[in-house]
Order: structure tokens, then sequence, then C-alpha cells
């Protein structure tokens, strides 16, 4: 292996190694009866600024938490029908005959609905958990952090390159540059999607705001 390859490898672990910081907090009503509440359904607020898979993956980081502490929780794959069924595309299901209607199809009484938006490398996300009749808000939650895109490109590019002049390196003498640059180029556009480490990353935001969900 080449110095210039090793050390192409050494740069990029420590961008393996990065890690993101995450917050989040909750706050629960303390007004509120508990006891009023039999089942509850996660919603996802359907912000496009995610995918759809990663929201979905996320809502249900978020219905996992929330058994955990002992809620009946609504299956994802019930309340998505109900609202294909009902036609919710495009509409608040917040609002106040959204809400009403939603929970009385799926007989929960309470809507948890989950916001998931992007801006750069930093992921942010509000929850609310509302009575379906009153549209009480019972808990609240926010959080944000890093999923370290823009760090995954440059990380997949280094990775590449490595891989590539690797390859190169072993293919014919005075091949591993041209080797590095297919593989950085390969590598960065493989590292722009939203990788494992990411998606773990972002449920590292939603486990911080399901710190504090009241146990039943």
């Amino acid at each position: 292996m080449s110095r210039w390859t090793s050390a192409l490898i050494l740069l990029a672990l420590p961008a393996l190694a990065a890690c993101s910081t995450t917050k989040g907090e909750s706050v629960l009503n303390k007004y509120y009866d508990l006891t009023k509440v039999h089942a509850i359904a996660v919603v996802d607020g359907n912000n496009p600024t995610f995918a759809v898979t990663t929201r979905q993956q996320l809502v249900d980081t978020f219905q996992f938490e929330f058994m955990k502490r002992g809620w009946n929780v609504i299956e994802r794959s019930n309340i998505e029908k109900a609202m294909d069924e009902m036609d919710f595309e495009n509409k608040d299901v917040t609002s106040d005959v959204e809400r009403k209607k939603l929970g009385h199809v799926l007989n929960v009484q309470a809507l948890t609905v989950v916001n998931i938006a992007r801006a750069g490398d930093d992921l942010s996300l509000t929850v609310k958990m509302m009575d379906v009749e009153t549209g009480e808000l019972i808990w609240q939650g926010s959080g944000e952090g890093a999923v370290n895109s823009g760090m995954s490109t440059w990380t997949g590019a280094l990775a590449g390159a490595a891989l590539g002049a690797v390859v190169g390196n072993n293919t014919g003498s005075g091949s591993a540059g041209g080797g590095a640059v297919i593989g950085g180029v390969l590598g960065g556009t493989a590292g722009a999607a939203l990788s494992p480490a990411e998606t773990e990353n972002a449920k590292k935001v939603v486990l911080k705001v399901c710190e504090e969900i009241p146990v039943r």
C-alpha cells in the first residue's frame, strides 16, 4: 500500500469516528388527567424535507418509546390505512375537524403529531400530543441535532478514494491516483444519501426528546 493511500485512510478514520451533538426536551401538562387516555396514535406531520421512509423510521422510534413506557399505541399501518381512506393528504391533522375525524376512526383519545425538518446537516423536530376532542396539549417536545450528511459525503469520498487507490495500485503502476479520483467521486455520491449512521443520529434526537415521557 502506497504512502498516499495510507494517508487517505488515516484522514478518513477521524471523519468516520465523528459524532453528532443532540439536544431535546419535553414538558407534560400536569393539569391534564392522563387516565382519560386509553390509546394514542403517533402521526407523521408530512414535512417533505425528509423522505417518507426516513420519517416513518423516526415515527416508529417514537411509537416504540411510548410503548416502552406503557402507552397503548395504534399500529402505524392502521393509521396510514385510515388516513388514505379518509384522503388526509395535504390536510392539517391538528385542525379541530380533522383531528376529531381521525381520532374517532382510530378510536384513540389522543393524537401525537411528529413534525421533522432538515436544514443542511441538521435535523429538528417537534412533537405534540393533543386531546382528540378538545385539542388540549397533553405533552409536547422538541429537539435538534446534526445528522452529519456533509461529513458523510466527505467520509464517503475519502473512503472511496482510498479504496480506488488500493485497487489502482494492485492493477498496475501509476494507476493508484486515477483509481482514487474515480473512487472518490463514487464514494462521495454514495455518502450523500442518508446513511445508517445518519439515521441513528436522527434517532438519538428522538430518544433525547422522549426521555421524560411519563410512564403509564
